[in-house]
């Protein structure tokens, strides 16, 4: 069996670099280092201790969940990688399992970490679709992916309908008078795509296309940047479908400091229906997915595959709804009042 000495002595380094490499103590090692100490670690085949002592039992009953980490982000601040992790966590431990939570920013760190730990299946949270094909490749265990856009067959997927929640969202707008609209959200995402798309389509179908000028990337600019555009411009769109519940409050905070109410000048919609859609004043209308359905759905999917694992894939899309509250102003005209004389809108009745 490989060691810690025998990594070392190959690299040129010490046996307590490797072993900071291999723990994963970033800041305590360069990355030129790190990035040779791994290379060699795989060309020899390390396995850590604790997974070796795994591998002699039959069963490690651990089960993976991968999350992209993205530079100078911790994913466990986007509420929802914290809310879908939270509800997986209550749910595989009754069934027996142990959780193992790694974020990577690569797909050669999933296949090493999935092999030192010696899981027996995985969870996916996070946008993986250019990686899917290899990790599947490189992996020949139950692998559950989230959210996933990807063209590659035979993998097992639970989303939602993200275009239907964007025309739901259009449709919320439309129906209550707005015709001049804006998006903001992370546009090169397959999630937000289809949201993008949803909402674009059904504006385009009523006859009050989504300007391109309205279609505006968050967060690569800034939500006070973005609603200052979206108030210089002539005619000024009247509401604004934002991606996420979370970002939504951001724009309602750069609303405030720049002296803008919503809904009376700005109507909001957002998505998730997290709590912060509530605690908000005034409490934002949004796209609601059911997160409990969708965290029970992914992990079936996965318990069944490691019952039986020729269990054909599964690609689930489930449901989404709106929810509707006081984020979004009524513009319709009032209805005429009725006539004194004959009750009927717009004519007299006066017999001559």
């Amino acid at each position: 069996m490989v060691t810690l000495k025998d990594i070392a002595e190959r690299a040129g380094v010490s046996i307590m670099t490797v072993s900071r490499v291999m723990n994963d103590k970033k800041g305590k090692v360069s990355p030129e280092t790190s990035e040779r100490v791994r290379r060699i670690a795989k060309e020899m085949g390390y396995i850590p201790n604790s997974t070796a002592r795994s591998l002699a039992a039959r069963s490690s009953k651990i089960i993976a969940v991968i999350l992209r980490d993205e530079p100078a982000t911790n994913p466990l601040e986007i509420p929802y990688n914290a809310a879908f992790l939270g509800k997986i966590v209550k749910i595989l431990p009754a069934c027996g399992y142990s959780i193992m939570v790694h974020f990577v920013q690569n797909f050669s760190d999933v296949t090493f970490w999935l092999k030192s730990w010696n899981a027996e299946g995985a969870i996916f949270l996070g946008i993986f679709d250019r990686e899917i094909r290899q990790i599947r490749n490189d992996n020949q265990i139950p692998l559950v992916f989230t959210d996933s856009y990807s063209n590659v067959r035979r993998i097992n997927n639970v989303g939602i309908d993200d275009y239907k929640g964007g025309q739901l969202a259009a449709e919320c707008f439309l129906s209550h008078g707005h015709t001049r609209l804006a998006f903001a959200g992370p546009i090169s995402s397959g999630v937000i795509a289809e949201r993008l798309q949803g909402f674009s389509d059904r504006l385009r179908s009523a006859g009050h296309p989504l300007l391109p000028e309205q279609t505006h990337a968050f967060p690569d600019r800034s939500a006070a940047d973005i609603l200052k555009s979206i108030r210089e411009s002539d005619p000024a769109p009247t509401g604004l479908f934002v991606t996420s519940d979370n970002a939504a409050a951001e724009f309602y905070e750069a609303a405030r400091r720049a002296g803008v109410s919503i809904p009376d000048d700005l109507s909001v919609i957002g998505f998730d229906d997290f709590p912060v859609s509530q605690m908000l004043t005034p409490a934002l209308t949004t796209i609601r997915q059911d997160m409990e359905e969708k965290a029970q759905q992914t992990c079936r999917i996965l318990l069944d595959r490691l019952n039986n694992c020729s269990s054909p894939s599964e690609i689930l899309c489930l449901d989404v709804n709106l929810v509707e509250r006081d984020s979004v102003r009524d513009l319709r005209p009032p209805a005429a009042s009725p006539s004194p004389l004959t009750g009927e809108r717009g004519e007299s009745g006066v017999t001559p």
